[in-house]
């Protein structure tokens, strides 16, 4: 790059040079901020239940657990298994698994007697399986409610239902009810008053099955609720754990919608200039392989080239139209931050790790696969 065109910022790395790109680079003390304002906002790191969607990392797992996290959320067995061997108490696989899912997350429980292990059932015919699997197999399985307040992807959408499928996990010996699980990650308005006012209205459903429920004398014992989005919101309730994920990493979808929130980009996306195709045009090694490319252009913010138009992107590349083009070189190096970090994380197995302005290590990013050849013996 020309002289005068970078200036230092918060993600000045000194040693550039070594970066490989299009890669990942995490920033172990941003994400140690973050994690002491989760707690900060939680009140208590006894009431947060994180997910590690979004990082998949054990590394991060890790740094979690010195702040006296101990309980985590999951989607997939890859996940289950990564945080089973960092050794935490209590893992819960916030997604409703299918006959082979169950049995694999059955095999992790009887592998790790010490962790408490839970998963979500919405519907009758999961949980005739389920208690058919836990029977067969002799074991109690934890489960949650899982509650539709408005999302319409999972959970129940009555009381009537909700009622039933709690009374039936309560009469059986082989089932554990561990409580309600409610997600409202549509919930997402930029002003803090009206995603208030939103959640709570949506929350009323939940406070209706649980009284329904407790009407016929079964108390429930626990309630997980929201995401990253309604992370602050319902933090000012009472006796409830809390889910947030992104908060972790941040990106700039959530940063722009939640900036009250004041966590942290700890990850970046890093690209070179690999082309100057013509005029005011630079190409960039940032395709859709390297970065979430499941909304419209612009998918990443280009620090030092935030005004700059995003033409095209195809597999391997990122094409953007400046007047400032003349101003970079070839082989230039760009950091940018994704508008979805989730997706982006897994796309890549391993991340670059950036402490004190330097390359400092290599973090793999071990759940990002479904492949379980290596996890279970099959």
């Amino acid at each position: 790059m020309k002289k005068g065109i970078y200036q230092k910022d918060w993600f000045n790395v000194i040693d550039s040079e070594k970066l490989i790109s299009p890669g990942l680079i995490i920033f172990p003390e941003i994400i140690n901020r973050n994690i002491k304002n989760m707690v900060s906002i939680a009140g208590s790191e006894s009431r947060l239940w994180p997910h590690v969607k979004t990082h998949k990392l054990e590394e991060v797992v890790n740094l979690q657990k010195q702040f006296g996290i101990k309980k985590f959320k999951c989607a997939t067995i890859c996940e289950a298994n990564m945080l089973a061997s960092c050794e935490v108490e209590n893992i819960l696989l916030a997604i409703q698994p299918s006959i082979q899912n169950l049995k694999l997350l059955i095999e992790l429980q009887s592998s790790f007697p010490k962790i408490e292990f839970s998963t979500i059932v919405d519907n009758q015919n999961t949980l005739k399986l389920m208690t058919q699997i836990a029977q067969e197999t002799n074991i109690k399985l934890a489960l949650w409610l899982d509650i539709n307040n408005g999302m319409n992807r999972t959970g129940v959408f009555s009381k009537d239902s909700g009622t039933e499928l709690i009374k039936t996990i309560f009469k059986n010996k082989n089932l554990i009810f561990k409580g309600l699980h409610v997600y409202d990650g549509h919930i997402r308005h930029n002003n803090y008053k009206k995603r208030k006012e939103e959640c709570d209205k949506a929350y009323s459903f939940v406070d209706d099955i649980k009284n329904e429920i407790e009407k016929e004398g079964v108390q429930v014992p626990n309630i997980i609720t929201g995401g990253s989005p309604t992370f602050n919101i319902h933090s000012k309730r009472k006796g409830n754990f809390l889910s947030p994920g992104t908060t972790l990493l941040w990106d700039a979808g959530y940063e722009s919608l939640f900036p009250e929130m004041n966590f942290e980009i700890g990850a970046l996306v890093v690209s070179r200039v690999i082309s100057k195709p013509q005029e005011n045009l630079l190409c960039f090694d940032l395709g859709h392989k390297s970065v979430a490319s499941e909304m419209p252009l612009p998918r990443v913010i280009i620090h030092g080239l935030e005004k700059a138009k995003h033409i095209s992107q195809s597999e391997e590349h990122l094409i953007v139209e400046t007047s400032a083009a003349n101003e970079y070189e070839v082989g230039d190096i760009v950091y940018a931050t994704p508008y979805h970090i989730c997706p982006t994380v897994a796309k890549y197995e391993y991340v670059q790790t950036i402490e004190k302005e330097r390359v400092s290590s290599i973090w793999q990013v071990k759940s990002r696969t479904y492949n379980l050849n290596n996890v279970f013996n099959f």
